[in-house]
Formats: C-alpha cells, structure tokens, sequence
C-alpha cells in the first residue's frame, strides 16, 4: 500500500460503485470524478459492462483515462480497442448453454456489442451454469450482481490495466481501484491502494486496503474527498 499522495491514477467500477440503489449514477459522484480530474488524478471507468457502453459514459461525465469494459477483455486507448482472451471459446461456451437450457438462457441487450466476456441473466442458478461448463478448464462464470459473465479464466480487470500501466508509462503501484464485487479482487489487492465499498462482499473486503463506511456512491464520495485531501500535498 502505498501513501494517498502518490497516487496519479484511480480505477472506478461503475455499477453500486458510483450509483445509487436504483443504479442511476450519481450526481455528485461525477462531480468528484471530475473534482479529481482537476486535481491531476486521472480516472478510469472500469465495468463488467460492454466496452461502448464504459466508454460512452466516460466521454460524457469528464473521465480522462483509458475506458475498460468487459470486466478486462476490451479497453479503450487513444481511440485505439485492445482485446483479451480469445472469442471464439467464450462465444462456444454460451453455445452450448443455449443448448442446454432453450429459452430460459436470456442475454442481455449489451451482448451484441461485446468482444469477449458473454453476459447472460441470472434466470438459472449458476452452480448449474458452472456444470455445464465444467470441461471448459479455460471459462469461469463469474458473477458480478447484476449478470453472470461467460469469461476467460486468467483475465481480469487488473489484466487490462497491467496493459495500460506499460502503454502510459506509470507503474500500477500509483493506481488506486474501487469496487464492490467479485470482478474487482484482483484488482483492488494488487494496486497500490485498493478500496471496497460496503456493499461489497467479504472476499473483496478481505484483500482491501480501505473499506469505506457508506455504501455505494455514498462511499466512492467518502474515498474521493480522502484522496483529493492527500493529492495536493
């Protein structure tokens, strides 16, 4: 862990991170986004959420840095779309849950849009989900609160911003993440300083160097106004 005053860089998830229980996102939150942005901390929008969906919302609420969707699989850098994991075994594994399961399955609008991570909607119970999947040794199912994630094991959020670190020349040691779900773990335990808010649950908790004391936006904001105190020392 590093000291809030050397941290150049802040990775945000979107979903019950910066939103509120509605999952609207925050008013004040975007204007603490772009408090720091003023501040010379550079924000970067990292969602389970389909890349064009991370990057629309990033354009328009004032956030500079790269945009990561996918949960890692895609990000976006100077107009440029970086891919991880390979399609064509996540695109076989929902095959053959359409297969298993008919009509049941149900995709998300966003799929279409989606490079890699496959989201379908928890209308079947993911043990089941994992067991149809079982075989797959390179596919985990993971489960980000709002959908289950068709996934390439081995790629995560943090996948994506070890990318970034080498493209904008900054270690990620300089990076702090927030986040409230299983898709941030790795990323909140290996950057310098790594926050969960409330709501997340225990594993992610666990591996945090801060847990804020509010849920959601309420807590991005009570982290947001921590660093903002540190940045200009």
């Amino acid at each position: 862990m590093v000291d809030l005053s050397e941290i150049q860089v802040l990775v945000i998830d979107i979903d019950d991170t910066i939103t509120d229980h509605l999952n609207r996102i925050s008013i004040e939150a975007i204007e603490y986004i772009r408090k720091l942005e003023m501040n010379g901390v550079m924000t970067i929008l990292a969602s389970g959420n389909a890349l064009p969906i991370t990057k629309g919302v990033a354009h328009y609420i004032g956030s500079s840095g790269p945009a990561i969707g996918e949960a890692g699989c895609a990000f976006e850098y100077m107009n440029e779309i970086y891919i991880l994991g390979d399609p064509n075994r996540t695109r076989e594994a929902l095959e053959r849950l359409k297969r298993r399961f008919g009509p049941r399955l149900k995709e998300p609008w966003s799929n279409v849009y989606r490079h890699v991570d496959k989201a379908i909607k928890p209308t079947i119970p993911k043990d089941k989900i994992v067991s149809i999947l079982e075989d797959m040794d390179d596919i985990v199912v993971l489960d980000s609160k709002f959908a289950y994630h068709i996934h390439p094991k081995g790629i995560d959020k943090y996948s994506a911003l070890e990318v970034i670190s080498h493209l904008i020349n900054l270690p990620t040691e300089y990076f702090a993440a927030i986040g409230d779900s299983e898709l941030d773990t790795r990323l909140i335990e290996k950057v310098g300083y790594g926050v969960a808010v409330s709501n997340s649950p225990d594993e992610l908790k666990d591996v945090a160097d801060y847990v804020t004391r509010k849920e959601r936006y309420e807590g991005f904001i009570e982290f947001a106004e921590m660093l903002l105190k540190e940045v200009g020392k």
